[in-house]
């Protein structure tokens, strides 16, 4: 059987079909490179499918093959234009016009559309405020009011993805198979009712689908880092490319603590944390920084500012680093604390409220 003859056998199997993506994108920009990414949500290892460019007025028009609903990014190197939910024979016809975006075609495009405009509504009300603040206060000098915000960051956090996965709840969205976008996104400890829902739900409409496999997967994960679970453990290497294993710090309480050069909430408890590694290394207390950076200079540059003295690693790939996906950090700052067994017996503490958990354990 020539190769030719094997590729339609495939196709034929597996129910290949093409689906058609056109429209206009303003402004043109000569020699601006769009992507059509396939994402994956387990993983978090994406794959551009097509790089295209627009004509002089902003039309373009390009298709692809897929055997199930997948979801995409639209967007170029700087930053991601839109989310689309594709299905096998999908025309889609898109507008884009700086902030203006207009779906036609896809109704689960759409879904997408409306649930990232209402986080963007959210993320302004309950973290951009707590955000500026705290950077405001850093600038300032004031320790007492930097304490504030930072400690009012974990409620803005919380109250933030609680509201939001009120809309998720709604029966249109969580029978759409673009709900997996929410699972960058859920509480990982007070969504554990939502996040059973969705399996049960892609389990009953779209069983087997590649989509499904990730629900599924990411969902057991999550479990995986609950309160009182023991910490998963992973090896990554740390500045100097010796290969680190969580492990080696059992018998001491742990900090793990994922953050990033280029994110100021975190960069703004270095401080505390050199202070409260300072005071309790001595006394079975140890900080484990896991970066999501994606470039190594800038990530040791800014371990040698802040000071952090103790033990960091990173693989050095952003939000594709398998330490990040074991853990499903999708945002930072996010720390665990770990008992001298290994197990998580706190989430995010930040500010006073470590240093009193620390207290609590340890003593002043």
């Amino acid at each position: 059987m020539n190769k030719s003859c094997v590729i339609l056998l495939l196709l034929s199997i597996l129910k290949i079909e093409a689906a058609g993506l056109k429209g206009k994108i303003l402004p043109f920009i000569k020699g601006n490179e769009y992507l059509l990414t396939l994402m994956n949500y387990d993983t978090r290892k994406d794959s551009v499918v097509r790089k295209f460019s627009t004509d002089e007025l902003g039309n373009f028009s390009v298709e692809i093959n897929l055997s199930e609903p997948l979801l995409y990014s639209l967007g170029n190197k700087e930053k991601v234009l839109l989310l689309l939910l594709i299905k096998p024979n999908d025309q889609i016809e898109l507008s884009i016009e700086n902030e203006k975006i207009v779906v036609k075609g896809s109704q689960d495009s759409q879904y997408l559309q409306d649930y990232e405009t209402f986080r963007l509504g959210l993320f302004k009300k309950w973290l951009k405020p707590v955000y500026d603040s705290s950077g405001a206060a850093e600038k300032s000098g004031n320790k007492a009011t930097l304490e504030y915000w930072n400690k009012q960051q974990t409620y803005a956090s919380d109250s933030y993805k609680a509201e939001l996965s009120q809309w998720v709840r709604q029966p249109f969205f969580m029978r759409s198979p673009a709900a997996i976008h929410h699972s960058l996104r859920w509480h990982p400890d007070n969504d554990i009712a939502l996040m059973d829902s969705l399996v049960a739900n892609y389990k009953i409409n779209f069983p087997n689908s590649m989509l499904s496999k990730q629900m599924e997967a990411k969902v057991l994960r999550t479990k995986r880092t609950a309160m009182g679970m023991k910490a998963p453990n992973f090896i990554s290497p740390d500045q100097k490319g010796i290969s680190f294993n969580l492990t080696s710090t059992f018998g001491k309480y742990v900090l793990v603590d994922f953050w990033a050069s280029w994110c100021p909430p975190c960069r703004q408890e270095s401080p505390t944390l050199v202070r409260l590694y300072k005071a309790y290394r001595d006394r079975n207390f140890t900080i484990v920084s896991i970066s999501v950076d994606d470039k190594k200079d800038k990530w040791l540059d800014a371990i040698a500012k802040d000071g952090l003295i103790w033990t960091n690693v990173s693989e050095i790939n952003g939000w594709k680093s398998p330490t990040a996906t074991l853990y499903n950090i999708s945002a930072i700052p996010n720390s665990f604390l770990l008992d001298k067994e290994g197990k998580i017996i706190a989430k995010n503490l930040r500010g006073m409220d470590l240093e009193n958990k620390l207290i609590e354990l340890m003593g002043k």
